[in-house]
């Protein structure tokens, strides 16, 4: 799927999410019919409908504001937003042409920040509001909003996945060890079979090496799963956890094990200066070594933790086997950067007495990498 067809399905998302809060608001029954009809109508009556929606709308409210917003943002969250919408046939995608007329993003933007500034009890408002904000990179904005939906609705297993998925993007490490674990936790006690919480639970085992307990969570929703693409990328964590394991890899097209491909390997060697051995290191610290891709973006491409007690200097093969993301390798990066990050509580949360190493450059022909944690 290109896209152009990721987009559309996605916009088509954001629509019926804006009909739902829509017709909280106490609109027209007329209106509810045509926003109904919207979404099953051909490019041609769409025009039709969204021309009579904007006529409608002339009356003193932000509803089309909100539409807008919907229809404007184009999604660039991670790959997990992508991945758990459902597939929309090709001859049901729809495009909207009506873009010439709409207000700039960033206007759209500040008039349903004004509406839930109105409003801030609304839970569908704060939900909408933090994944506009996830799609443009305002992690701090969108942690708010999902925090808000979560005092406002805290039983909801997807509001809790929502923020936990939120505060990993905002502590720019792309972990979900520490406080968005929690999170996840919660939603899967009140629906264990929660799928989007079921994946990233197998993030946190893997991130905690704990890779029999990734694979069997991971194999279990690879049951519950019937989309094609979806089921590929469950089959590539599940993959990345037997090879941990020293286990075959799984075929993502028949699900049954073959040999694993060669990858590249790095070796990084990660010493303490001085000063840090003189520490009396707590039982919660915690090493982080990440690799990330140069000039791209603050989630690592791999990340391995390491517990206390530790045996300066620490040695530890970094491969795909780490990846954070299956579409993300890290054997696809000709250069990676490599640095490390001492925890003294354990979390991937930055705090302010982590204690940081300094940054390697290493490609796929210098695989070896020196690091040196400093105060």
């Amino acid at each position: 799927m290109d896209e152009l067809f990721i987009y559309l399905g996605l916009s088509v998302f954001a629509l019926l999410l804006f009909t739902f809060w829509f017709s909280r608001q106490g609109k027209s029954a007329e209106k509810k019919w045509l926003l109904a009809q919207l979404n099953d109508a051909n490019e041609e009556n769409q025009k039709q409908y969204i021309a009579a929606i904007q006529e409608l709308n002339q009356q003193p409210n932000k509803g089309l504001t909100i539409l807008l917003v919907s229809l404007l943002i184009i999604p660039a969250t991670f790959v997990i937003d992508y991945l758990w919408i459902h597939d929309i046939p090709l001859k049901q995608r729809t495009s909207v042409t009506t873009a010439n007329n709409a207000p700039d993003l960033d206007t759209a933007i500040k008039q349903l920040e004004q509406k839930l500034a109105e409003n801030p009890d609304d839970v569908d408002g704060q939900l909408l509001y933090g994944r506009s904000m996830m799609s443009m990179q305002n992690y701090p904005a969108a942690v708010k909003a999902y925090h808000r939906a979560n005092q406002l609705a805290p039983d909801s297993p997807d509001i809790l996945t929502a923020l936990a998925e939120a505060i990993a993007f905002n502590n720019n490490t792309g972990s979900f060890l520490g406080e968005p674990e929690s999170y996840l936790k919660q939603a899967l006690e009140i629906e264990p079979r929660y799928q989007k919480a079921m994946w990233l639970q197998g993030i946190v085992h893997y991130e905690n090496q704990q890779f029999e307990a990734a694979e069997s969570m991971w194999t279990e929703l690879l049951t519950l799963v019937d989309a094609p693409n979806i089921r590929s990328t469950i089959t590539q964590q599940i993959n990345m956890a037997r090879t941990a394991l020293n286990k075959p890899v799984m075929d993502s097209s028949t699900n049954q094990t073959t040999q694993s491909p060669e990858t590249v390997t790095y070796f990084i060697v990660v010493s303490a200066d001085q000063s840090i051995n003189a520490i009396d290191l707590p039982a919660t610290s915690r090493l982080f070594i990440y690799a990330k891709e140069i000039n791209g973006p603050p989630m690592p491409i791999a990340a391995v933790p390491i517990s206390a007690p530790f045996n300066w200097p620490i040695s530890v093969k970094v491969g795909d086997q780490q990846n954070l993301n299956p579409q993300r390798k890290l054997s696809t990066f000709d250069q990676v950067e490599f640095s490390a990050k001492l925890s003294l509580t354990g979390n991937a949360t930055p705090a302010e007495d982590d204690i940081f190493s300094n940054t390697v450059t290493a490609s796929q022909s210098n695989t070896t990498v020196q690091l040196t944690l400093n105060q």
